[in-house]
């Protein structure tokens, strides 16, 4: 069993250099960047559905649009795509002060969902990761370190609430990710398939 884990752990860190390659080569196809466009407009609309618990604790579904993101269009295009539309959503509803580390914080949300699931198969596991990740180390770590310097509060201040969130949210937040991101493994390449037949 621990073998099993340290050669998958091996493979997924031998794979990253090919994925970050093959993902910076999606700026450079006009269907990569139509997509990136159709995405980051799903974003834009699931930002009005979030909502503030705190002054320094924003919730709702934009994450999904992340995922999307990085699971289409991998590390590298799915994370500036990611930072992008973090300024885009802030200038067509600005929700307080703008602060360019949560655009970086948006950014590497998109990177680590490429990492894990760029070229990869949808799985349970991938989703439970990834978006653990993102919400121990940039939602709780630098989100909150972003927010105390911000606002000028103590850092542990700021940080409890957020970890009762992040943690009360996560199961949820990581079912309707993989059923999100399943149905569109699914769906995607029957509907590549089609345009494929009618541009032929």
């Amino acid at each position: 069993m621990k073998s099993n884990s340290l050669t998958s752990l091996r493979e997924f860190f031998a794979s990253q250099p090919q994925i970050y390659k093959d993902s910076a080569r999606e700026f450079t196809r006009l269907t990569s960047i139509a997509g990136v466009g159709m995405v980051l407009a799903v974003s834009i609309v699931l930002s009005f559905f979030s909502f503030y618990v705190t002054e320094t604790l924003r919730i709702g579904p934009a994450y999904l649009a992340t995922a999307m993101l990085g699971m289409l269009y991998g590390p590298v295009t799915g994370g500036i795509a990611a930072g992008l539309g973090d300024i885009l959503k802030y200038l067509i509803k600005p929700s307080g002060p703008f602060f360019p580390g949560y655009t970086l914080t948006a950014l590497l949300g998109g990177v680590v969902y490429g990492s894990f699931l760029y070229k990869n198969k949808v799985t349970v596991l991938r989703c439970v990761l990834s978006k653990a990740f993102i919400n121990i180390f940039l939602n709780l770590g630098l989100n909150t370190l972003w927010s105390s310097i911000l606002y000028g509060k103590a850092f542990f201040a700021i940080l409890i609430p957020r970890v009762y969130a992040n943690v009360a949210l996560l199961p949820l937040q990581i079912v309707l990710l993989y059923a999100l991101l399943k149905a569109i493994s699914v769906l995607l390449p029957r509907i590549q398939r089609r345009n494929g037949q009618r541009d032929g």
